[in-house]
């Protein structure tokens, strides 16, 4: 595929660039704040002892008091300095990691885990599409943990045709938006816990509020603040003595500490598991901004802010409510604000658990909502990650799924995880039903690649992303592998075994059309039956193979079995091709060279032998 990258990687570097430069202004400020707030902190403090000398009363302390105004103001500044500095430099390594992600650098890209159901992780495992140098290493920028499963299912589970559709239009009108993107893979990974608390979140809302269920607890909460509020009001009338005042604002202190110690545990682990009190509602209402700024022209992406915008009168609406309590919950962040401010209001009026009413307020009234909304956020994170494909890749193909088609046809057809300087393309077709595509060719020389290209570029096509090809025309189908068979020591079973058990489950998909959804079942198998002699698995492959053209399957199977070609009843249903290797003189550089180009008709040479000299094993060597 002729496609240079330098244009795309240009403008990654010099987002990279332009970030790193941002990092370095802020990290200079962030010294120079740092100083002043020390001094200022000095002034204040010599200040008010200068005050206390003059004895002026409360006019001598006004310099020390505007000093100390200074100094809070330099540490709210210095937060935000702080902030925008590793913003900055996320944002950097972004860009990166995007630069890696062209070159398929996998060490240099940040990887995404997730767990694989069972029922997939054979064909997962043959396609690489999880784990280290995978499809989803590629492609997931998703950070939320709904939103990662969604990309997953997504690659696991074929869309139909016409969502296949919304999503190839949404992903492609995402895809100019590189600043929205960005900024969205950031704010996922200044969330807390890996995202893990979005799960947590999610739970609290749809849950029973905790506080409402105490409600001697609240009246008690609302008794003592009130007291705590009125006592310097009477006493300030003459309702009261100031002794009688005294006395009683410190028996509610005292009570006000016995229930911080009782209930303020819990009321600070539901705070940490909701991630309010380190800027996490925040992070959520700037995610949920950048769905309503997204481009909505698409259907998909119509429908997505459709279901943010509306449902409990418009996420940001609510998210930014609840933005200003989690403000409420944040006031700790800093010491200075601990000590001055948040340690005597929670002692005199019990602040947490006042705030855990307002949070549990805003909980009755719309967390019924909040789950569909991460849900739409889930997707257009997964939708991000299949545009960084679409702008990552111009040149790739938009597949087109024909419910009619009985042919999977595509031109220049890549493996999407190679780079593309080492990638060979080739054009593939493969059916129609009561057919298979016979490869075949000499050890290394691209067999099982071509196989796993096909595989990956179908699982790419029906999740709604491009493919590596120049052109992919192909029905909806159900997909099938047998590459990577492993014994099971701990199972008993041996290798020829597990492949007889791999073979069985698509046996049986295949004389089962409900179990796939009535989709043309696509199978895909490298070299098998290999754990058993060479007679007898010519047999059992040429009677598998038989049984799955009689179910008016599709498929391909590599093989060093030339004579499949002629064995019947296949040889009228099989279209062979095959690679070649290019043999050179023994004192050459490079003895063996491959090409990658496949090529009609049964390979005719093998390389067996050769490769064993090139290992020095000659056939004169000592036993």
């Amino acid at each position: 595929m002729d496609w240079n990258l330098s244009t795309i990687e240009a403008t990654y570097r010099r987002r990279a660039d332009e970030f790193f430069a941002a990092e370095k202004r802020y990290a200079r400020r962030d010294r120079m704040v740092m100083n002043l707030r020390v001094a200022t902190f000095l002034v204040a403090v010599a200040l008010f002892v200068l005050g206390g000398k003059m004895g002026h009363g409360m006019v001598s302390y006004l310099p020390g008091g505007i000093a100390v105004v200074g100094f809070f103001a330099l540490v709210v500044y210095h937060e935000h300095v702080l902030r925008a500095m590793r913003r900055s430099g996320l944002l950097r390594q972004i860009n990166e990691q995007a630069i890696a992600r062209l070159h398929r650098d996998w060490k240099a890209l940040r990887e995404t885990r997730v767990a694989v159901r069972p029922e997939h992780r054979a064909t997962a495992g043959d396609l690489d599409l999880f784990g280290h140098a995978s499809l989803f290493h590629l492609l997931c920028s998703a950070h939320t943990p709904m939103g990662i499963r969604c990309l997953r299912d997504w690659l696991l589970e074929p869309a139909r045709a016409e969502e296949v559709r919304r999503r190839q239009e949404a992903a492609a009108e995402l895809a100019p938006w590189l600043d929205l993107r960005h900024v969205l893979i950031l704010e996922g990974r200044l969330l807390a816990d890996g995202g893990r608390t979005t799960e947590r979140f999610v739970e609290w809302a749809q849950g029973d509020p905790w506080l409402a269920a105490r409600p001697a607890l609240l009246w008690l909460v609302r008794i003592l603040s009130a007291t705590a509020a009125m006592i310097p009001v009477l006493v300030a009338c003459g309702a009261v003595s100031a002794n009688v005042g005294v006395l009683a604002f410190l028996a509610v202190l005292c009570l006000n500490c016995v229930t911080i110690a009782l209930f303020g545990g819990r009321i600070y682990d539901i705070f940490a598991r909701l991630g309010l009190r380190y800027g996490e509602g925040a992070r959520f209402l700037r995610m949920f901004g950048l769905m309503d700024s997204m481009p909505n022209r698409s259907a998909e992406l119509s429908g997505l802010k459709g279901e943010v915008t509306n449902l409990g009168g418009g996420v940001l609406r609510r998210m930014r409510q609840l933005n200003r309590i989690a403000l409420l919950a944040m006031i700790h962040r800093s010491a200075a604000l601990v000590i001055f401010v948040y340690l005597p209001l929670q002692v005199t009026f019990l602040y947490d658990l006042h705030v855990l009413s307002l949070l549990e307020a805003w909980q009755s009234r719309y967390g019924r909502y909040v789950r569909d909304w991460f849900a739409a956020l889930a997707e257009f994170e997964a939708l991000a990650s299949l545009a960084t494909l679409v702008y990552d890749h111009p040149q790739w193909a938009t597949p087109a799924l024909d419910e009619g088609a009985e042919q999977l046809r595509a031109q220049k057809l890549g493996h999407p995880l190679l780079p593309c300087q080492s990638r060979v393309d080739n054009d593939v077709e493969i059916g129609p039903p009561g057919s298979f595509l016979l490869v075949t060719g000499s050890n290394m020389s691209g067999k099982s690649t071509l196989l796993r290209a096909v595989g990956v570029n179908v699982v790419l096509a029906q999740a709604g992303a491009v493919v590596c090809a120049e052109q992919l025309v192909m029905p909806p189908v159900a997909l099938a592998t047998s590459m990577r068979v492993r014994d099971s020591l701990s199972d008993g079973v041996s290798f020829y075994m597990a492949e007889l058990m791999r073979l069985k489950e698509i046996v049986d998909l295949a004389g089962n059309a409900g179990s796939r959804n009535n989709r043309l079942l696509l199978y895909l198998l490298d070299e098998i039956l290999l754990g058993t002699n060479s007679k007898e698995r010519h047999l059992a492959v040429v009677r598998v193979l038989h049984y799955l053209i009689g179910r008016e399957t599709i498929g391909a199977i590599s093989t060093h079995d030339v004579e499949l070609a002629t064995s019947q009843p296949l040889a009228a249903v099989c279209r062979c091709v095959h690679f070649r290797e290019t043999l050179h003189g023994r004192n050459a550089q490079r003895p063996m060279t491959f090409d990658y180009r496949l090529r009609p008709g049964v390979a005719t040479t093998t390389n067996a032998l050769k490769l064993l000299e090139m290992v020095g094993l000659r056939e004169n060597d000592e036993q």
